[in-house]
């Protein structure tokens, strides 16, 4: 029986037959990893990308102190000469074209005071008599410190130095801007114990100036200040004619006296942007031709616009362009001593009544 099959088998084979497949078993076991084969060689070098576009400038590394050009204990210094050659409607004409317009009394104090003091230990950049946008009035000589030694009752034709400041106020993150009667002030200091320069330095470290007549006169309206106050033309107070300004100083003052004070700050717009067109580079935002109008009334009419009394030095240049032709009030109450100031003030007294009518301009700096 066995031989028998196995003779099948056999025979079965010989003829051809194929037996079918089983299922093919598990996977072995992975054999180990060969040798590393040797590197290929290097490709081409792809194509240079286009490059990005530049990022957003990073931030400056000196703060924005609102002035264009150099600040030198708190004044915003835009151009001078000590070259005693320039009269006063030239001082005031070239710093408008700079932007500016003349130092006013207490900005030139910081750069001037030097010369009076000690040269070695004061940043005295102003030397020998210069121009300030009041007119540089020196009464009974006690100003030598803000104009470097001009006479009592000048010329305006008188060959002086001059200073040109401008810039504005940027804001500070600790203190704040306040907007009474439409004035801006950063720092009111209603005691009279305050001598003139220490008015000067205070208002001066905020990049303000000590507030001018006329805006002083509208904070004193408002019940803002109530005491006697320095103003940035030295709060001259003829005949006492000016104690609405001032509230009581002292005729012909002296930097000795002690009084109070405001910080007004620059009203023009951090950008330095005049919002209308400049007239002679002066941004001059309102034009009142017509003798009408008190002191008072024009100054707050100014302020409503953001804007102050032309200076003296302003108004010289805007009646040379012959915007302005009648006697007008400036922000320092268009003191006219001897009538030399004419050429700023037009037709107005020496101490002027406040309550008298003139026209006036508005200007912004």
């Amino acid at each position: 029986m066995e031989r028998f099959s196995c003779l099948l088998i056999v025979s079965l084979i010989a003829c051809g037959g194929v037996a079918s497949e089983g299922p093919p078993g598990p996977a072995g076991q992975a054999g180990p990893a060969g040798a590393d084969g040797a590197p290929g060689l290097q490709g081409p070098a792809g194509t240079t990308g286009v490059a990005g576009a530049p990022g957003p400038p990073g931030a400056n590394g000196l703060p924005d102190t609102g002035c264009p050009g150099p600040r030198i204990n708190g004044t915003c210094l835009l151009s001078y000469s000590n070259a005693q050659v320039t009269n006063f409607f030239l001082a005031a004409t070239t710093c408008a074209t700079v932007g500016g317009d003349i130092c006013t009394d207490s900005q030139s104090w910081s750069i001037s005071v030097g010369q009076w003091q000690n040269i070695y230990l004061a940043p005295t950049v102003l030397n020998s008599p210069h121009w300030t946008a009041s007119f540089a009035d020196n009464d009974s000589g006690n100003w030598i410190g803000a104009n470097g030694g001009t006479a009592d009752d000048h010329s305006p034709n008188s060959s002086f130095g001059f200073a040109c400041c401008g810039g504005t106020t940027p804001d500070h993150p600790r203190v704040a801007k306040t907007n009474i009667g439409g004035v801006q002030v950063v720092a009111l200091h209603d005691l009279a114990d305050t001598y003139w320069a220490g008015a000067v330095s205070y208002c001066a470290a905020l990049n303000a100036d000590v507030c001018s007549d006329s805006q002083t006169a509208i904070l004193r309206d408002a019940g803002a200040l109530t005491t006697r106050t320095w103003t940035n033309s030295h709060s001259d107070n003829d005949a006492s004619l000016y104690n609405m300004i001032n509230g009581g100083t002292a005729d012909d003052t002296h930097p000795s006296l002690q009084n109070g004070f405001a910080c007004c700050t620059s009203t023009l717009p951090l950008d330095l942007q005049c919002p209308v067109a400049r007239t002679a580079g002066i941004c001059v935002t309102a034009i009142h031709n017509m003798p009408d109008t008190n002191f008072l009334a024009a100054a707050q009419t100014c302020a409503s616009s953001g804007a102050d009394l032309c200076s003296i030095s302003q108004a010289a240049v805007l009646r040379g362009q012959g915007a302005l032709t009648v006697g007008v009030w400036t922000n320092s109450h268009s003191d006219n001593d001897s009538l030399f100031a004419t050429v700023g003030v037009g037709n107005v007294p020496d101490n002027p009544d406040l309550a008298s009518g003139f026209g006036y301009a508005c200007c912004r700096k």
